[in-house]
């Protein structure tokens, strides 16, 4: 029998059946969709971590920083605690994060962080030997620009770039390229926000300033709030640090609050787990439900339609293409409500059919979503399909496979 005449079968079928279809479907619609929720918010935070934790070039069990809790605060506090932390000799390295805006050939804007010498190497920036060497000899009063990897064919070591100095345009010169994934650490909370389309798990499509000192930049924002301080300490001593740290702002009356990156990463690992969470729980219980609805609708239909079966074996047909039959019926329910169920989700997730310019305006906010959403959710619903297809079509080709032609034409089960 042609496979476009069974498809005629099959819709003739639905026709007869509509009710049981459209239930059917939205069993199996809601099941895809609690899949989805379930593991692109799973994978997205997986993807989130693991992306983080390559930003970094040292242990982050070792490395954090002083955030002050009050925004009156101004910057010579921040100071005075970082002259402090300066004076502990379990503190390796700690200095300053801020911002600054350069201009392409096209003055088109990129915000950057620029950064303290010697904090460099808190992220993994794999900067290569000349490079580090040029780091090394930077004097206290000057900048120097490392570009991202996908700037190699726009700008070469030596060439300058534009940008703001003391409300005025100023040029700093570029050090070199960095390598491909190369990359830095995000200001404050390394989830859950982003700054913007600059603000990404890697510098390739981004660059960054290294000061010999930050020391002018800080001048200029005295009167503004104080500057979190970011620091890295010999292994093992972190929490002694932080102690100490607390202590002195005790005695100062500063409120601090100290994050440490290892303890931030272990709690986001934590808070994404599925394990205890009930919306994958509820996922379970629905996909067992659809599967037991649908086999059971099988079943069902199989015992109905003996007779109907064994005329068409009567008059040519095979067992297969019965079972193809009964098996092309799920399907194309399930094939239609797994891709209802990721649409729905697409747009719910990205408020948008079109995802990729909410994730080039708004950085790593949604990368992790969009990476789940659009990479791994496809299979992951095919593989749904294919198991719940499997399950749900075992008995009814069981059935038919044991029962004669003689015994489906009289309507007896076989025995």
């Amino acid at each position: 029998m042609r496979w476009y005449n069974k498809l005629r079968l099959v819709f003739r079928i639905y026709s007869r059946r509509m009710f049981v279809t459209l239930l059917l479907f939205g069993m199996c619609f809601v099941s895809f969709f609690m899949i989805d929720r379930v593991f692109t918010g799973y994978i997205g935070s997986r993807y989130a971590i693991r992306q983080t934790e390559k930003e970094f070039g040292v242990n982050t069990a070792d490395a954090g920083y002083v955030h002050f809790v009050t925004r009156d605060i101004k910057q010579d506090i921040s100071d005075k605690v970082h002259e402090y932390m300066s004076t502990l000799p379990e503190v390796v390295r700690s200095g300053y994060i801020l911002s600054e805006t350069l201009f392409e050939e096209e003055d088109e804007s990129i915000q950057v962080n620029i950064i303290d010498k010697d904090i460099a190497a808190i992220g993994n920036l794999m900067l290569s030997e000349e490079n580090k060497k040029i780091l090394e000899n930077l004097g206290e009063d000057e900048r120097i620009v490392f570009a991202g990897y996908n700037y190699r064919k726009q700008y070469h070591a030596g060439d300058m770039i534009n940008c703001y100095v003391d409300d005025d345009i100023g040029q700093i010169k570029i050090g070199g390229i960095l390598k491909k994934g190369a990359g830095w650490i995000h200001e404050d909370r390394l989830f859950k926000g982003s700054y913007g389309k600059w603000d990404n798990y890697t510098l390739d499509d981004s660059m960054i300033v290294i000061a010999g000192s930050l020391k002018k930049e800080l001048e200029g924002v005295s009167s503004g709030y104080a500057h979190s301080i970011y620091f890295q300490c010999e292994s093992g001593t972190f929490d002694e640090v932080t102690d100490k740290i607390k202590r002195f702002c005790y005695d100062e009356g500063i409120t601090v609050n100290i994050s440490n990156y290892k303890d931030e990463i272990d709690k986001e690992k934590e808070d994404s787990s599925i394990v205890d969470d009930t919306v994958f729980i509820a996922a379970i219980m629905i996909t067992v439900l659809a599967v037991v609805s649908i086999a059971a609708s099988n079943i069902v239909y199989c015992l109905m339609r003996r007779k109907h079966y064994g005329i068409m074996l009567a008059n040519g047909m095979c067992k297969a293409d019965i079972i193809w039959l009964i098996a092309m019926q799920n399907v194309i329910v399930m094939v239609l409500a797994a891709v209802a169920a990721w649409i729905v989700r697409l747009r719910a997730e990205f408020e948008t059919l079109f995802p990729k310019k909410v994730l080039e305006e708004t950085g790593r906010l949604y990368e992790g979503a969009y990476v789940a959403h659009m990479h791994y959710m496809p299979v992951i619903l095919i593989i749904s399909v294919m198991i719940l297809l499997v399950i749900s079509c075992v008995i009814p080709a069981v059935m038919i496979g044991r029962t004669s032609l003689a015994d489906m034409v009289s309507g007896r089960s076989e025995g």
